[in-house]
């Protein structure tokens, strides 16, 4: 485009022509739709049940656990954190509720993981005291998986929140 040109056009013209080109150099895809927002199912899921069976309890929502290394400076570590769902203050202990739409057997893993962390968070060292329980609220859940779960001592609850039905339909179904 000339500098002539560019004068004399509009912003839709000059925006057009840029588009155009970038087709043409391959940077842009013009058969690929813009992205879809991400729904986070669990959040929404995490938030209904805790409001709904715990409304008075004191909780805290996608919390890290574990120490800070040194001055937690460390690029890495921040990349490595661990997060739990929820944590809630109950009056004789600490439970964590992981959330899953769908409970698979590495949920075990992970909540035992976060059991073994919480008492060294830094926000959390004055019930270092208090046991730590661990539970799962699953929105889907094969016998094998709850019976797996059940096994390791971790509570297994089901719960279907109000999104559940478009959850099931996009991505156990993929439907759009």
């Amino acid at each position: 485009m000339s500098d002539e040109t560019v004068i004399n056009s509009s912003v839709a013209e000059i925006a057009d022509a840029t588009i155009s080109r970038l087709i043409a150099a391959g940077l842009i895809d013009p058969n690929k739709k813009g992205k879809q927002k991400r729904i986070n199912w669990e959040r929404i899921l995490a938030h209904e049940y805790t409001e709904k069976f715990y409304p008075e309890i004191p909780h805290w929502y996608r919390i890290e656990v574990g120490a800070i290394p040194g001055d937690g400076s460390d690029p890495i570590y921040a990349k490595t954190r661990r997060w739990a769902d929820c944590v809630l203050r109950m009056p004789d202990h600490m439970l964590i509720l992981e959330f899953k739409m769908k409970a698979e057997p590495a949920v075990v893993s992970q909540l035992e993981h976060y059991q073994f962390l919480l008492p060294e968070t830094p926000l959390f060292r004055k019930y270092k005291e208090l046991p730590v329980k661990i539970k799962v609220v699953a929105a889907m859940i094969d016998g094998a998986t709850r019976d797996f779960i059940a096994s390791r001592g971790i509570e297994v609850e089901m719960y279907k929140p109000s999104n559940f039905e478009q959850w099931y339909k996009q991505t156990i179904l993929k439907e759009k």
